[in-house]
């Protein structure tokens, strides 16, 4: 085997590099989710001023927004398994740092 690529299989090494790409993971996931939800809250904002524009003679339509809830499920469900391995390589990561310092004491 090369040289540099041994070198980068050692616990030392690659434990910090499975927690740092789990985190990374991670962060993207709830930044997605983050978004969703923040969308859907600007949506009921929106539908709140519609009714209360609308009560108040303002309007004469009513649009109300609808299906924020279903993004925010479909985007919960489909970030299922990127949560899981995100866990997964921290948990590795943080086994391989462990065995990596058993090691060299």
């Amino acid at each position: 085997m090369w040289p540099v690529v041994q070198s980068l299989l050692t616990p030392k090494v690659l434990g910090p590099i499975l927690t740092a790409c789990g985190s990374l993971l991670l962060a993207w996931r709830v930044k997605t989710i983050l978004e969703e939800i923040f969308l859907a809250v600007r949506g009921h904002d929106t539908n709140f001023r519609s009714v209360g524009d609308f009560l108040a003679n303002k309007a004469r339509d009513l649009p109300i927004l609808t299906g924020f809830d279903e993004r925010v499920a479909r985007q919960f469900n489909r970030g299922k398994l990127l949560l899981v391995v995100g866990l997964l390589l921290i948990a590795a990561g943080a086994l391989l740092n462990a065995y990596g310092n058993w090691l060299t004491h």
